[in-house]
């Protein structure tokens, strides 16, 4: 498939974002770190967020950086594909994540650990959003709440844990999650 995807790539008229080799993927990300900073206006204490290529992860990471702060940051995934905390993947159920081998952006050197959440009950947080808190989201969001409420809770009162919603929900009405 690799070969197929280059000879279309070199074809005129076409354009191949490697979303796994660009050098570009782990810059644009950074104004997510920048954003939360300056939205928060103080200290992020903890941010955590799903694992796909690694790339918004670390941009974030960056753009914590830039503006001056520099949160413990978890990698997550699904206790279904564990690849990051046991090395071996696994079948699962949520988009865009764990893909069953180390992405290339992640540099765990900057991050103070990985945290495998139960994709069901990522699930179950996308439903309690949905009718809680009016947010329909997917399952990396779902596991990126569940998760930030557990360091939350580790971390104690005055503290700010923050993560991201990573999409938007509308496509999954008709699947698993919300029926």
């Amino acid at each position: 498939m690799k070969d197929k995807v280059q000879e279309i790539a070199v074809s005129e008229g076409s354009f191949y974002f490697d979303q796994f080799g660009s050098p570009d993927v782990r810059p644009s990300y950074a104004a997510i770190g920048s954003e939360i900073s300056e939205q928060i206006g103080g200290n992020v204490d903890a941010y955590c967020a799903a694992v796909g290529t690694g790339g918004s992860l670390m941009g974030a990471i960056d753009g914590f950086a830039a503006s001056g702060m520099k949160p413990a940051v978890y990698a997550l995934e699904p206790t279904q594909s564990p690849m990051l905390t046991t090395g071996k993947g696994g079948g699962h159920m949520v988009e865009g994540i764990a893909l069953g081998f180390v992405p290339p952006f992640l540099d765990l050197s900057l991050i103070e650990g990985v945290r495998a959440i139960n994709q069901d009950a990522g699930f179950e947080m996308c439903r309690r959003l949905a009718k809680e808190e009016g947010i329909l989201a997917g399952g990396s969001t779902g596991l990126n709440v569940v998760a930030a409420l557990a360091i939350a809770k580790e971390l104690g009162p005055g503290k700010r844990v923050v993560t991201v919603g990573c999409d938007n929900g509308i496509k999954y009405l008709g699947g698993h999650i919300y029926s």
